[in-house]
């Protein structure tokens, strides 16, 4: 078996390959749906854009008291970033050999026999018959499904908004530059639950249930959970500045620069 390290490595890297290729899977969906389907490229923005409509109230109460938009995309991002780091302890909740310990109600909801109807028919899931392992193997699997809707949801975001606003450069300058420091960063938070998906596969077959929640175990030991959270927060922080501040100053400057243009070339064409 492969150490910590290297999985905690090899996560991170699989989770970044699979935003990219769902960024572009959302590329390609948006501009067909635009151009083949006829759908209002404002329409598929505002789907696109739903879970980030969750956040604009907070976002907007602190504005509204003077506190800065860097800080509060900081805030946001971290909290979601340390609650996908947390699945990695909460996987032990999902051991039936423990159901009666506390918080009893949690561990009787995770860790019951009813068998999963719709999940159980993600890659690999099938083939391990107690309930209580193919449960966590879905769990641990979540970073890696919540990534590859967040670079969907990007890539349908940039090809919509080259329509509106007119501009593919535009249009990625808006996600690139904090971006660029984000997504590594969340694939990163990620990784710490994800790199324990391929103990459970390999392991889960083949060997009872007392050894898969002890691996496991001692996987999450072996990792360097704080360093990696204090990294991750110092991260998201210099993306939420980037966000709230250059990235704006950006597309000012784009949008500025396009309408001068536009501007001059109406004026030095003739009617």
């Amino acid at each position: 078996m492969k150490t910590n390290q290297p999985l905690l490595y090899i996560a991170w890297k699989k989770l970044i390959v699979a935003y990219v290729i769902a960024l572009a899977t959302g590329l390609v969906a948006g501009t067909l749906l635009v151009k083949i389907g006829h759908i209002q490229p404002e329409r598929i923005f505002e789907v696109s854009t739903k879970r980030l409509s969750y956040a604009l109230p907070v976002l907007d109460m602190g504005s509204r008291h003077g506190i800065d938009s860097g800080i509060l995309l900081f805030v946001w991002n971290s909290i979601g970033a340390l609650i996908t780091m947390s699945f990695i302890y909460t996987a032990a909740l999902f051991d039936s050999r423990h159901i009666g310990l506390p918080p009893r109600v949690v561990r009787k909801i995770f860790g019951g026999k009813t068998r999963m109807k719709i999940l159980c028919y993600l890659p690999g899931c099938s083939k391990i018959e107690e309930e209580s392992l193919r449960r966590v193997y879905v769990w641990v699997m979540v970073p890696l499904l919540g990534i590859i809707l967040l670079g969907i949801e990007s890539g349908l975001q940039v090809s919509t908004a080259t329509y509106i606003f007119g501009s593919f450069f535009s249009a990625i300058m808006a996600l690139l530059p904090h971006g660029l420091i984000e997504i590594p960063t969340l694939a990163l938070a990620g990784a710490v639950a994800y790199s324990a998906h391929p103990l459970v596969s390999a392991l889960a077959p083949g060997n009872t249930t007392r050894a898969v929640f002890q691996q496991i175990e001692k996987h999450r030991n072996a990792m360097p959970i704080m360093k990696i959270a204090i990294l991750v927060i110092g991260c998201l922080f210099v993306a939420g500045w980037v966000e709230g501040h250059v990235t704006p100053m950006i597309l000012d400057n784009l949008f500025h620069t396009h309408a001068a243009s536009v501007g001059m070339k109406n004026f030095i064409t003739p009617a």
